[in-house]
């Protein structure tokens, strides 16, 4: 089992030096950087390992959203024991009474001076956010001082107690301990235990024609006969690709049970969905999906159910639901669902001559009709469908050999490397 180690150099190296003290059925790689802003250019060199471990929350809610989410993610926690630790370790009379911290939740805090029986007047935590920057962390740390001058401030980023003790900020470096980077490396594997066998748990896959869609399929005797038999025909093709068989036959929706595996292989990771298009191409209405996972039948079908509500209200999507009450967007609709409706057929020759999925192509137009314009980076259109930055680059890249992208600038982000500005050409490209 090999796990990556993703953290900044000095954390890698306590954590490290932690784990060698102890007996873990692993082999760890480390994924070190200098600052947090180098941490994009780390993320896509993480290859062939079974699980990552971030040495922090604040490492992993920056890169989480860049990781294939059929690999197993976790990050040491800094709990009670490091800042008992600390704390500990003061004589009792230097015990701050007043704390700003970035590490735990000012309750953990709580707990360890009430079983320190030391006094506590006032703590402040930093509560995580993915947009959280060590910018943000060290200003709520300096303006908690300036409110009170008798703050001590206790964090466990290195930049930040660099910062705030080059300012003469009262700055305390929180590290991990022997029992945190423990209970973080039993998390996942435990996670990687559960995702090996997971894939054999059942899934339940609920179909459910859109509301309003249903009229279409309403006919006369004969053809609504043959509709039907064409639907059923497909569904079974479905059905066999799933390898899944149907119940609840006396309901309206359709009904599979299949497994967690071939839900993945079927979706390539949740990166895509051909149901949803397949439907609306050969049969000219829209469904919505509902999956779910579960330690049995039973839990699956319950979250299956509730994944097909969360469908529904947005109408002609995908949901799944995991037993750890995970909502995964097969095809990273997130904040900008599309619609199969638009597929015109200049959506479908698009598709056809650049290779990218119709439902992709959709979006797309969606997201340059949003911001009002044609130019956009690999990274902008990544963020918009939800995908990784690569699955990004590689979307532009089929679009520029296609005819329908090209280079026409560099913009410079205040972090990381340069980027490089397409322009999309659909109209013109079409038009010749």
């Amino acid at each position: 089992m090999n796990i990556a180690l993703v953290g900044v150099d000095k954390r890698i190296t306590e954590i490290l030096n932690l784990t060698k003290l102890m007996s873990l059925p692993i082999e760890i790689t480390a994924y070190s950087y200098s600052i947090y802003t180098e941490l994009p250019e780390i993320i896509p060199t993480i290859k062939n390992v079974d699980g990552i471990l971030f040495a922090g929350n604040f490492p992993y809610m920056l890169s989480v959203d860049e990781i294939d989410k059929s690999i197993p993610v976790t990050f040491l926690e800094f709990d009670e024991t490091g800042v008992m630790k600390l704390i500990a370790s003061l004589p009792l009379n230097q015990a701050p009474k007043a704390i700003s911290i970035d590490s735990v939740q000012g309750s953990v805090v709580q707990h360890v001076y009430r079983e320190l029986n030391l006094p506590l007047t006032e703590v402040s935590a930093v509560r995580r956010s993915k947009s959280l920057t060590v910018e943000d962390i060290a200003d709520f740390h300096i303006t908690n001082y300036k409110k009170n001058p008798e703050t001590s401030i206790l964090t466990c980023l290195f930049s930040v107690n660099e910062y705030l003790k080059n300012q003469n900020y009262p700055c305390t470096l929180i590290n991990h301990t022997y029992f945190s980077v423990l209970k973080g490396v039993n998390k996942i594997i435990d996670a990687i235990n559960f995702k090996n066998s997971s894939g054999n748990h059942p899934a339940v896959i609920i179909i459910k024609i859109d509301k309003g869609e249903k009229k279409k399929t309403e006919q006369n005797e004969f053809r609504s006969q043959r509709f039907l038999y064409k639907y059923l025909d497909y569904m079974l093709d479905f059905q066999e690709k799933l390898q899944s068989f149907v119940f609840n036959k006396g309901s309206e929706n359709y009904y599979l049970i299949s497994t967690r595996n071939l839900i993945e292989e079927y979706t390539n990771n949740y990166r895509d969905f051909p149901l949803l298009y397949d439907v609306f191409v050969k049969f000219g209405f829209t469904i919505s999906v509902g999956v779910g996972y579960g330690m049995n039948p039973i839990n699956a079908f319950s979250n299956a159910t509730e994944a097909l509500e969360i469908a529904t209200q947005a109408g002609n999507t995908v949901k799944v639901l995991t037993d750890s009450g995970q909502v995964i967007s097969p095809v990273g609709q997130k904040n900008s669902p599309y619609n199969v409706k638009n597929f015109d057929k200049k959506i479908i020759q698009i598709a056809e001559r650049s290779g990218i999925t119709a439902e992709n192509i959709s979006k797309i137009f969606t997201i340059l009709e949003r911001q009002g314009s044609n130019h956009l980076t690999a990274y902008d259109l990544s963020k918009a469908l939800g995908t990784t930055t690569r699955s990004g680059n590689r979307l532009i890249s089929k679009l520029f050999h296609a005819g329908y992208a090209k280079e026409s600038g560099i913009e410079q982000p205040a972090k990381g490397r340069p980027r490089g500005v397409y322009e999309l050409q659909f109209e013109s490209h079409l038009a010749r």
